[in-house]
């Protein structure tokens, strides 16, 4: 086989890898509800685990029998990655699906690996391996907010970036592959520039891609409407804090809670009831917080408790009934306090003897900080992003510049 059909072929198994990832979002409900209804859903952390448990002896075995390397380092290494694929599966083990995204881009990071030995002879290979990986994972999450029913996660882009990280330590310091050229080339220098520039301007475009802006570009291409009832990608959040219950996140100021819910209690309420027989999902659906604030963040709170008191009630362990106990309870608090006409007018209000009942279990003076409406940008604006983006990007021109003139020298 030439040199043109082996380029050809390694990027066509990463074209392949990427688009079996993309193919996967339509359908990762129907598979996590299949493996829940028939297992259970921690068969998912299980199965990377022991995924991660034979990649680990396989590529021991291979540096041992065939390679003949007797270099302990080597080995150390791979323990140590495989050590951090299990210690950060594990740390998902309340979602273990979302640990499928190292095996996902563990083996997608392999396949940019091979691709990029045609046009990377020295060791930023692995750095360009990363960059092109973190930037698929973040079209895998664009594509997931672009489902019905799925949202975008800044999360998952960074589960999808560290799994490419750690594949790409594992090759570096555990296989240790040789590189034709000792020296960093300016080739090199220019692909993993525009790799890491690509990479920041498409996530500078996913925070400007706010409910306003959906809106803006939905009435030029009426064909994606659809995006408008799809949770927001990126929104400008409040940070409220709270003495009595610690802090949580609003699309609205703590006045418009107040406001809406005193005003316009009577349909919030009705609008509860009318739901309340109705899937979770399907409500979050048709009332998007981007949207709906209001409705849609009172019915997660709602949720959010619910589910965290069934869970204590149903745990056998003191220390998980306690810590569910905890958050349903801080989660009421909220409702009662920026819900509460609403709340009053729907089937989801507590008795008072049930928050006294729970009260007596737990410490109701510990800090709470509610995940509801929570993310990453919530603290950032769009002017401080794309400061921050473009300061970078002059830096790392300037920088590449600078080393282009020096050669020219």
């Amino acid at each position: 086989m030439d040199r043109k059909a082996k380029i050809f072929l390694s990027w066509l198994y990463v074209s392949l890898c990427a688009l079996s990832i993309f193919l996967i979002v339509p359908l990762a409900r129907t598979i996590q509800k299949f493996v829940s209804d028939n297992w259970a859903r921690s068969v998912f952390g299980y199965a990377v685990l022991a995924a991660v448990g034979a990649a680990f002896l396989i590529l021991s075995a291979v540096l041992l029998l065939k390679l003949k390397i007797r270099t302990p380092s080597q080995y150390f290494w791979l323990a140590a990655v495989a050590a951090a694929y299990a210690y950060f599966t594990l740390s998902l083990w309340k979602n273990p699906e979302e640990a499928v995204h190292f095996l996902e881009y563990g083996l997608l990071g392999f396949f940019l690996f091979r691709a990029f030995r045609f046009h990377i002879k020295d060791k930023s290979i692995f750095l360009a391996a990363f960059l092109a990986g973190a930037f698929i994972g973040i079209w895998d999450e664009i594509l997931q907010w672009a489902v019905p029913g799925r949202y975008w996660d800044i999360r998952d882009v960074g589960l999808n970036a560290l799994s490419c990280a750690l594949f790409q330590l594992a090759l570096w310091k555990g296989i240790k592959p040789k590189m034709p050229e000792k020296n960093i080339s300016h080739r090199s220098i220019k692909i993993n520039v525009i790799l890491i520039s690509v990479n920041l301007i498409l996530l500078g475009l996913c925070f400007s891609n706010t409910p306003a802006r959906v809106r803006t570009y939905t009435k030029v291409l009426p064909f994606l409407s659809f995006l408008e009832k799809q949770e927001a990608m990126s929104e400008y959040k409040y940070k409220h804090e709270d003495p009595e219950i610690g802090v949580f996140y609003s699309r609205l100021s703590k006045a418009e809670l107040l406001q809406q819910d005193r005003e316009r209690a009577q349909e919030f309420g009705d609008v509860l009831t009318f739901w309340s027989d109705k899937p979770y999902a399907e409500y979050l659906d048709f009332f998007p917080g981007s949207v709906h604030p209001f409705l849609h963040e009172i019915r997660v709170h709602i949720f959010r408790r619910d589910r965290r008191l069934d869970l204590a009630l149903s745990s056998d362990d003191p220390n998980m009934r306690k810590e569910n106990l905890f958050i349903a309870y801080k989660e009421n608090q909220i409702l009662e306090q920026y819900f509460e006409n609403s709340l009053a007018g729907s089937p989801y209000q507590w008795d008072p003897q049930k928050s006294k009942n729970i009260a007596m279990e737990i410490d109701t003076s510990a800090f709470y900080r509610s995940p509801v409406s929570a993310d990453v940008f919530a603290a950032l604006n769009e002017a401080i992003v794309w400061g921050l983006i473009f300061t970078l990007l002059v830096i790392i021109w300037s920088g590449y510049f600078f080393l282009l003139l020096r050669k020219k020298m």
